[in-house]
C-alpha cells in the first residue's frame, strides 16, 4: 500500500510497483490530460490503456466532460484507439440525471454548458433549457430589468462552456435568488489545463455565480461517488482493489479518496504536482485527501508495470 505518500513510480523498484498493481482489479481513467487533449491521444496513453485491458483488469473511463453526449463518448475514445466498452464509461450527465431522479424532478433545468450533457438530459426524461442569448451592447442593468423569469424551472445546471457569455450568467444569477431553485455543477475545478495554456471550466462559473447568490453548488460530477451509478452500491468493485488514474487534485485525487480507492496522479503541465507536494509538506490532514498515492509523469509507462 502506497496511501497518501505521493510514490514517483519511476523512482521505485519496478518489482514493488508489479506488486502494488497486483492487486489492482479494476482501473477508473479520466480523459483530459490523461488519455487524451481535444482530439489527439496523449502520447502512449493508448498503449498503456490497451495493456490494461489485455492483462485481465477491468478500465473503466470517468469524466466530468460535458461537450459531448455518453455515446459521443465512446465513439471518440474508440476513433482515437482505446479498447473501451460504452458500460464501461461514466459522465457526469448520468450522475445529473440520476440525482434528478432521485428528487422525482419535473420542472426544466438551465444548463450552462455544452451541447452533450443538454443531449443526454434530455434523453433521459428531462427538460433543458437553452437561452437563445447573443453578445449584444445592451447594458447590464437593461438587460436585468427586461428579464422574465420562467416559474417552470426548477434547477441551474453549470459546466464547462467554452461559449459562455456574460448575459448567461445574469440569468442563472437571477434564476438561483430563488432558494426552491437548484444550483448543480458538474465539478469544482477551476480549470482544464491545455498545454502549457489553461480553459475555464465550470468549477471557475460556478464560484462566480456563488458569490453573487450566496449558495453553494451541488457538485454531482467527480469527486462524488455518484459518476460511478449503481457500481459502488452492487459491490461489483471493490474498493481496495482499485485504483484511480487521474490529473487533478479537487476531483479525480479526492474522489479516490472519497471511495476508499487507490490513487495515481499523472501529468505536470497543471501544476498539481507541486500543490500535492506541498501539501504533503504542510502535513495538514485537512488537506491530505488531496494528496495521490502514486505519481507518474504520463500514463505512458504504465503498461510495463503490469504483471504478466
Amino acid at each position: 500500500m502506497l496511501r497518501r505518500s505521493l510514490s514517483h513510480l519511476d523512482k521505485l523498484p519496478k518489482a514493488k510497483v508489479v506488486e502494488w498493481l497486483a492487486g489492482i482489479d479494476t482501473i477508473i481513467c479520466s480523459t483530459d490530460g490523461v488519455l487524451w487533449q481535444e482530439n489527439t491521444p496523449i502520447e502512449g496513453s493508448v498503449e498503456a490503456f490497451n495493456a490494461i485491458i489485455s492483462k485481465g483488469k477491468r478500465c473503466l473511463i470517468a469524466t466530468n466532460e460535458c461537450c459531448l453526449t455518453k455515446k459521443d463518448l465512446f465513439q471518440k475514445a474508440k476513433c482515437l484507439g482505446f479498447n473501451v466498452k460504452e458500460q464501461d464509461i461514466f459522465s457526469s450527465s448520468g450522475a445529473i440525471a440520476s440525482y434528478l431522479s432521485d428528487r422525482k424532478f419535473k420542472k426544466k433545468v438551465i444548463v450552462l454548458g455544452g451541447d452533450g450533457i443538454r443531449k443526454d438530459l434530455k434523453e433521459a426524461g428531462f427538460c433543458s433549457v437553452v437561452n437563445d442569448l447573443q453578445p449584444n451592447d445592451q447594458k447590464k442593468i437593461d438587460f436585468v430589468r427586461s428579464l422574465v423569469l420562467d416559474p417552470d424551472v426548477g434547477a441551474v445546471l453549470v459546466a464547462r462552456d467554452d461559449n459562455m457569455i456574460a448575459n448567461e450568467l445574469l440569468v442563472a444569477c437571477n434564476y438561483l435568488q430563488n432558494p426552491k431553485v437548484l444550483f448543480l455543477t458538474t465539478c469544482i475545478d477551476g480549470f482544464q489545463p491545455f498545454g502549457k495554456k489553461r480553459i475555464p471550466d465550470a468549477g471557475s462559473l460556478a464560484s462566480a455565480i456563488e458569490i453573487i447568490v450566496q449558495r453553494k453548488p451541488t457538485v454531482l460530477g467527480k469527486p462524488n461517488q455518484r459518476i460511478l451509478g449503481k457500481l459502488m452500491k452492487s459491490g461489483e468493485i471493490k474498493p481496495e482493489k482499485t485504483l484511480v488514474i487521474g490529473n487533478s487534485l479537487k476531483s479525480d485525487i479526492l474522489f479516490a479518496s472519497i471511495c476508499n480507492f487507490q490513487s495515481l496522479l499523472v501529468g505536470c503541465d497543471n501544476g498539481a504536482i507541486e500543490k500535492a507536494e506541498k501539501i504533503k509538506k504542510e502535513g495538514d490532514e485537512k488537506k491530505m485527501k488531496l494528496v495521490p498515492d502514486a505519481f507518474l509523469p504520463s500514463l505512458a509507462p504504465f503498461g510495463e508495470y503490469l504483471c504478466i
